[in-house]
């Protein structure tokens, strides 16, 4: 098998119905649903993702802005229904109904993740920024769960809602959640505002957190909870593939709204990690040899600096998430800004540091010495 065979394309959907006031993709808002100018046009996207099928692409998560957004999605489904395609979908539910939800099914949904971000409208609305977008994103679930559609709740953490998880977890299990996943608000975009505003969580917070649910969720509600901090933090009962995520950067490749292809959605934002365009560069000569995929190939996770680097981890977390690294320091190597806080905080596990022999000329003393980005 191809070590670096490309398995999923994340469609990232150029606009959105909400106004979320933590988001890395940063989508206009469009209160409606169409086909504008500055979208991608759907001739061009199934060609694309033809082509991503030649190279081993057999997985889709369409993901946001919105994807239903889009009045054409439709034919997008029928597309990946026709030629049996994996698919999962992110989404935020509120202009899911039965025809949705049907077509979801149809096409072979297997997961559809939904945010909630609270047990009530007041709490989800605070980060969503829409009015009504609670009880529409229920009427959505509600649809899907119709269907009988594999249903996860996502809920982003932040000091608005922390007091709320276990009210959200007893909601998702009431309306037929299977799990819940909950996401740490990371500073990129438009979540800079957030942390400049000290909302975002800190990262001993955090770790806080995550301990206290994971001591209270052994005896909490019936339903599978999945906290998405850096692996290091989880203890060995948890290292378990379902239980431990890390990024899939070497078998993914993401279509952008308007048609960019990056390695994710960063490219949204990120100019120099946009790597061409669908309907003019061949994806094949982009996924083979373009200089950022190469680049990640050599240096992920041998050459990580920082606490990466040196994390027992590396080869199995890969970095957790080489856009978060790359937004915050300009280098796709670079360790993940959580892990290096908690490293310098004297947070990040000892058990999971490997001993560096030699730095600089220098033999570190024991495992809480500190060392920066640029030693290792």
């Amino acid at each position: 098998m191809d070590k670096f065979a490309l398995r999923t394309v994340y469609l990232y959907f150029r606009y959105c119905n909400l106004k979320c006031r933590h988001c890395w993709i940063n989508p206009p808002y469009a209160d409606s649903r169409g086909v504008r100018e500055d979208e991608a046009s759907l001739d061009d996207i199934i060609s694309a993702l033809e082509e991503c099928r030649g190279l081993g692409m057999n997985s889709i998560k369409l993901t946001g802005g919105e994807p239903f957004t889009r009045k054409d999605i439709f034919s997008l489904l029928g597309y990946i229904k026709k030629n049996a395609i994996k698919l999962n979908m992110e989404t935020n539910g509120v202009f899911i109904r039965s025809e949705e939800a049907r077509a979801l099914k149809e096409a072979g949904a297997y997961m559809v993740a939904v945010s909630l971000d609270g047990p009530d409208a007041r709490t989800h609305e605070a980060l969503r920024g829409v009015e009504g977008s609670f009880d529409d994103a229920l009427k959505g679930i509600a649809a899907l769960k119709d269907e009988g559609i594999n249903l996860q709740i996502i809920m982003s953490l932040w000091k608005g809602n922390k007091d709320r998880m276990r009210e959200t977890i007893e909601l998702a299990k009431s309306i037929g959640a299977s799990s819940v996943k909950i996401n740490l608000i990371q500073g990129m975009c438009r979540a800079d505002r957030m942390q400049e505003l000290q909302e975002t969580l800190s990262v001993k917070e955090t770790i806080d957190i995550y301990n206290k649910l994971d001591r209270e969720m052994q005896d909490g509600p019936s339903i599978r909870v999945i906290f998405d901090i850096p692996p290091a933090f989880k203890p060995v009962k948890d290292m378990r593939i379902e239980n431990v995520t890390s990024c899939g950067i070497f078998g993914i490749l993401g279509i952008l709204g308007d048609g960019a292809i990056s390695i994710c959605g960063i490219g949204s934002n990120v100019d120099t990690l946009v790597l061409g365009r669908i309907g003019k560069d061949r994806i094949e000569d982009i996924w083979n040899g373009h200089p950022v995929l190469k680049e990640i190939r050599e240096s992920i996770p041998s050459r990580m600096s920082g606490i990466c680097g040196r994390c027992m981890l590396k080869f199995y977390c890969l970095g957790k998430c080489r856009a978060e690294a790359f937004y915050s320091s300009g280098s796709l190597s670079a360790p993940l800004s959580f892990c290096q806080t908690a490293y310098e905080e004297g947070l990040f596990p000892e058990s999971r540091i490997v001993e560096v022999i030699k730095i600089n000329n220098q033999t570190p003393r024991n495992n809480n010495q500190k060392i920066t980005n640029n030693q290792i």
